[in-house]
């Protein structure tokens, strides 16, 4: 009878076991699954408070990526800062950081995950977002912007 219940509780064990690494492999990189590698990010270049036309690179550890601003880009998310690099006939040649900040998934993969999912999101940069809207300003202007040059809001 003994041996009857130890082979139940261990049989209950290992399906608990099988069902929590199971869990956890599916849940494994969750911000990966729910929210993507990638994101689109909006820039808008401002010289002084006029909107202005201007060509843009942005990058991160994970790539690099042209636009024409105001105009949007897919980047793939990434731990470290998105660097954008933007010139135009009215400014010189600017560059403005962005922090990432880490999502919402990402806290579900430490709670639900043991952690293990949180290490995949870090590595691949999907526990991370940037802002959508980037507002690329720039307060020396080099040349007068006119209200035949670029429309403003």
């Amino acid at each position: 009878m003994y041996f009857h219940h130890l082979r139940a509780k261990l049989k209950a064990n290992t399906i608990a076991k099988r069902l929590f690494l199971s869990t956890s492999m599916l849940l494994g990189g969750c911000a990966s699954i729910l929210s993507g590698l990638y994101q689109d990010v909006h820039v808008t270049t401002y010289c002084d408070s006029q909107r202005v036309e201007a060509s843009c690179h942005v990058s991160n550890e994970n790539g690099e990526w042209l636009l024409q601003s105001p105009g949007s880009v897919k980047v793939q998310k990434g731990f470290g800062d998105l660097v954008v690099f933007c010139r135009s006939n009215y400014f010189e040649p600017h560059m403005m950081r962005i922090s990432s900040s880490s999502n919402v998934s990402s806290f579900g993969n430490i709670i639900l995950g043991a952690g293990a999912g949180a290490l995949v999101d870090v590595n691949n940069g999907a526990g991370f977002d940037y802002p959508q809207d980037i507002r690329f300003t720039v307060k020396s202007c080099t040349k007068s912007i006119s209200s035949t040059d670029y429309a403003t809001e």
